[in-house]
């Protein structure tokens, strides 16, 4: 499979990508688990304008196909994650205006993953499938939003490299169709709730947005619902996330 992407080399691990990339000299190898949303990725990546940010974008393997033995490459890119949360917003919604004419995908209707049914809770396309008290409470705060939808990248939060001198790098784009403030909230709700961020700087980032509130309590809800399909059994820290829902609807 090295061959097959001209990677040589001693692999390394890389961390993230819940352990399965590796970096082999100037090329990332991780496992692929869509196929067709890899090729959609390889297909129409090259096409957005990097304006203000990098992509890593997929490469082709020696012979022309873009995943060879269930994994698939694409160039190292420098950076290192930092919290720096309000550059992770606004590298995002560069990113969102240059993808805004893109076409829905049709595989996302495909996708059965835990995260995918957190979406599609979020957004009233399923039924929850778990019960939780603090997922009660959220449901209770949600109200119909008339935000438009695009292609997002919607787990921004630890898929963003920053180096001195260049452009934040974004990677492993995550595609969804929802509203590019709904990729913020994400953020906002994750910082605050697993890194213990103050909202505010988030918040005045996102002020311009009135649908933001609502966005918020989808993108908690997601998440939460995320986790108990995954079966964790202790999400007392979405508390934090709850308590900001409240603020935002007084």
């Amino acid at each position: 499979m090295l061959d097959a992407f001209g990677a040589t080399g001693e692999p390394v691990a890389l961390g993230g990508g819940e352990g399965r990339c590796w970096r082999v000299d100037d090329i990332v190898l991780k496992s692929c688990d869509d196929e067709a949303e890899w090729t959609w990725l390889a297909a129409v990546l090259p096409k957005v304008a990097q304006d203000g940010f990098r992509l890593a974008l997929p490469m082709r393997a020696s012979d022309g196909r873009w995943v060879v033995e269930g994994w698939c490459g694409q160039p190292f890119v420098p950076g290192e994650h930092a919290e720096r949360w309000v550059d992770v917003i606004e590298a995002g919604s560069r990113f969102h205006t240059a993808a805004a004419s893109l076409l829905r995908p049709p595989f996302l209707d495909l996708r059965t993953n835990p995260w995918s049914i957190g979406d599609r809770v979020a957004w009233e396309e399923l039924a929850p499938p778990v019960s939780h008290p603090i997922l009660a409470r959220l449901l209770a705060m949600r109200e119909p939003t008339a935000a438009s939808s695009q292609v997002i990248h919607g787990d921004l939060t630890e898929n963003l490299l920053f180096a001195d001198g260049l452009p934040p790098a974004i990677i492993d784009v995550t595609l969804y169709f929802r509203p590019r403030g709904f990729a913020a909230a994400v953020v906002v709700g994750d910082a605050v709730r697993w890194r213990d961020a103050d909202p505010d700087p988030l918040l005045e980032v996102v002020a311009h947005d009135p649908w933001f509130p609502q966005l918020f309590v989808r993108a908690v809800i997601y998440r939460l619902v995320t986790s108990l399909v995954f079966g964790r059994t202790d999400v007392s820290y979405f508390e934090s996330d709850v308590t900001l829902a409240e603020r935002l609807l007084a």
